[in-house]
């Protein structure tokens, strides 16, 4: 298996976990039996939504970095008498 495109798709995992507190936050703005102030609410909103697109980002990258892994040929004595 891939050790490049499961780590990617743990990666995209976790930015779409980040997007899902986002939204559960963003859902329950309204709800008036809260401690969090709305300031708050809305930063937190929008540091999950930014921290999820950065990860979303590099596990896009190391997935398509990792379709990518074709070894050399090794040539094992390149000096050596033909």
């Amino acid at each position: 298996m891939n050790q490049g495109k499961s780590r990617a798709s743990l990666m995209g995992i976790a930015a779409a976990y980040l997007l899902y507190l986002a939204y559960e936050l963003l859902k329950g703005r309204a709800d008036p039996n809260t401690t969090m102030a709305p300031i708050v609410r809305f930063g937190f909103i929008a540091l999950f939504v930014i921290a999820a697109a950065a990860i979303g980002y590099y596990a896009f990258t190391l997935w398509r970095k990792s379709g990518n892994t074709r070894e050399a040929p090794h040539k094992d004595d390149e000096d050596g008498i033909k």
